[in-house]
């Protein structure tokens, strides 16, 4: 050990933005200088962005057995087909679970939705630590029930805060419907009302979509507005207020007759839109937003296809592939300029399957309040003498190199 704490400060923090996450999690045992050296956002922040932090897939399938499954899959040669299964819940730490809608990530950061009880959890699969939110305190309209809930997450900037917006479909007796608005931040750990303007007031349910980006700091979903139109609302994080966007003109096709899913590209909200072709056969057209707010501003990036035997898209992944479910509900990858298709061995049932691309982070969702944080590793005490001896071997190895 000797060996490697000789060396600069400057060559220590490169060998350690080096190190997965698991190991540097360990590495916080070393020494009270090394704890604090990790646990600096300026560390968390290169280490996040850093060339050896590859590119992950998250993948949420349900088996026919009923049971709600995460795999990571990596996108290192070594790795390409291999990916561990594990279960959550959002309340206890039993193997089971009742299906979460993921949304994310911000940062390596992941928020679930149980929408059968309404627990909203913030996660960490690299640190697999679990912080779930505490019950809103915010009084709903009178008399109103919610009967459809949208949650969106995203980080803030200038704040440097994770916040989850909770936007509620609420009936009244008489059957007319209101939307009701909550944001939740970590840094004060509480909710608050959001104003929810005439403009924003949805019509009906919430329509479906495989994913709801967040982009920026920017979250985003489809609704159905007040003028029955389809359309994209979003909610800015900073600003704290909501956009509307109409989806992109299809020659007089009624929006609501539009298909398709949003999702995250080169820092940009894009909606893939699917039409079959007969058959068995689809293409997809890719347009890229320019600014929210203004459907003038949708962009044709390209069309992809005649794909056979996909049924829906879910997203992009690295070099650009698209992300199809089949028919059987399988996971594959396309490859727009080599046209190849990959099945990247998930399975599930058909119309519930998520995928999520991100990048291991160090990022800590403990707080003020201990019985708000629940760390799933049951990490061993910081500040330790003794260092595992296959992470000094790890650490020898990268000091000598």
């Amino acid at each position: 050990m000797a060996l490697f704490v000789s060396l600069p400060e400057d060559a220590i923090m490169e060998i350690l933005l080096r190190l997965p996450v698991k190991s540097l999690q360990r590495f916080k045992c070393v020494s009270k200088s090394w704890y604090d050296l990790i646990n600096d956002p300026g560390f968390l922040i290169k280490n996040y962005i850093s060339s050896n932090n590859h590119d992950l897939l998250l993948i949420s399938h349900i088996h026919p057995v009923k049971k709600q499954l995460l795999s990571v899959l990596s996108e290192t040669p070594e790795m390409k087909t291999s990916h561990f299964e594990l279960s959550y819940n959002a309340n206890t730490n039993e193997e089971t679970i009742s299906f979460a809608q993921i949304l994310g990530p911000c940062n390596g950061i992941f928020c679930l939705f149980d929408g059968k009880d309404g627990a909203i959890s913030l996660w960490n699969p690299a640190t697999r630590q679990l912080r779930t939110l505490p019950k809103s305190r915010v009084e709903p309209p009178t008399d109103a029930y919610p009967y459809d809930t949208c949650v969106g997450f995203g980080f803030d900037v200038e704040s440097n805060d994770y916040k989850v917006l909770a936007y509620k479909h609420m009936c009244f007796p008489s059957s007319s419907t209101i939307a009701h608005a909550e944001l939740y931040t970590l840094r004060y750990n509480n909710w608050k009302e959001v104003e929810v303007g005439e403009e924003f007031q949805p019509t009906g349910n919430l329509p479906y979509s495989s994913s709801n980006p967040s982009v920026d700091g920017v979250f985003s979903w489809f609704e159905i507005d007040n003028r029955v139109e389809k359309v994209i609302f979003s909610f800015d994080m900073k600003n704290e207020v909501f956009m509307k966007t109409q989806l992109p003109d299809y020659d007089g096709i009624p929006s609501k007759r539009v298909h398709g899913c949003l999702a995250s590209l080169k820092n940009s909200l894009v909606f893939i839109h699917d039409y079959p072709l007969g058959g068995i056969s689809k293409c997809f057209d890719v347009w890229i937003l320019g600014e929210y707010g203004f459907r003038e501003s949708w962009m044709k990036q390209l069309t992809i296809g005649p794909v056979w035997g996909v049924t829906s898209p879910l997203g992009f992944w690295k070099n650009g592939e698209l992300l199809f479910e089949d028919g059987q509900a399988k996971l594959l990858s396309y490859d727009p300029i080599t046209r190849d298709m990959n099945d990247l061995q998930a399975r599930g049932i058909a119309y519930i399957l998520q995928v999520l691309p991100y990048k291991e982070s160090l990022v800590c969702l403990e707080g003020d309040d201990d019985e708000e944080s629940n760390d799933i590793n049951n990490m061993i005490p910081y500040f330790v003498t003794e260092c595992p001896k296959e992470d000094l071997q790890m650490l020898v190895s990268l000091s000598c190199n």
